[in-house]
C-alpha cells in the first residue's frame, strides 16, 4: 500500500488537526523529509489505533522533532545511524531525547512527552514504533 500524494498544505493541514498551536510551531521546525515521514507515521498509527488519544496522536506527529535541531544532510544520517563519528552525529543518535525535552519545555502533555522520548512500554508506545519502522 503506498502513502497518499499530498501536498506541504494538505500535510500541515492533517498535522494542524491534532496539535495544540505550541506544538504546530514545534512541528513546522522539522525539514520537508521529516514533516513528510511524520504524517505518514502518524497515518499509520491511527489506522492501528483507532482509539488513539490526541496526547498520542501528537507523539506520533512530533516523534521526531529533536531532528530539528540537529542539521545533518541524508549522507550524514545515514552514517549517523550505523557509525556516530561526529559530535553532531552522537547528538543525531539521541533524537528522541532532544524532542522530549523540547516538547516538556514547551509545556506539551507528559503522555506526548513520554511517547517521544520512549519512556513507555504500553500498547500506544508498541504501535507507535511499529509505525514508524513502517508496520
Amino acid at each position: 500500500m503506498g502513502r497518499p500524494v499530498t501536498s506541504q498544505e494538505e500535510d500541515a493541514r492533517f498535522a494542524r488537526r491534532f496539535l495544540t498551536s505550541t506544538e504546530m510551531d514545534l512541528w513546522r521546525t522539522m525539514d520537508d523529509f521529516d514533516k513528510r515521514h511524520s504524517i505518514d507515521v502518524t497515518r499509520r498509527f491511527v489506522a492501528k489505533r483507532s482509539d488513539a488519544t490526541r496526547d498520542e496522536t501528537a507523539a506520533a506527529l512530533l516523534h521526531d522533532v529533536g531532528k530539528s535541531v540537529i542539521r545533518l544532510g541524508r549522507f550524514g544520517r545515514s552514517v549517523a545511524t550505523l557509525l556516530p563519528v561526529t559530535a553532531s552525529m552522537r547528538r543525531y543518535r539521541d533524537h528522541e531525547r532532544i524532542g522530549a525535552d523540547m516538547l516538556l519545555q514547551a509545556g506539551v502533555s507528559k503522555r506526548t512527552v513520554d511517547l517521544v522520548r520512549g519512556a513507555t512500554d504500553d500498547d500506544a508506545a508498541r504501535q507507535l514504533r511499529a509505525a514508524d519502522d513502517g508496520d
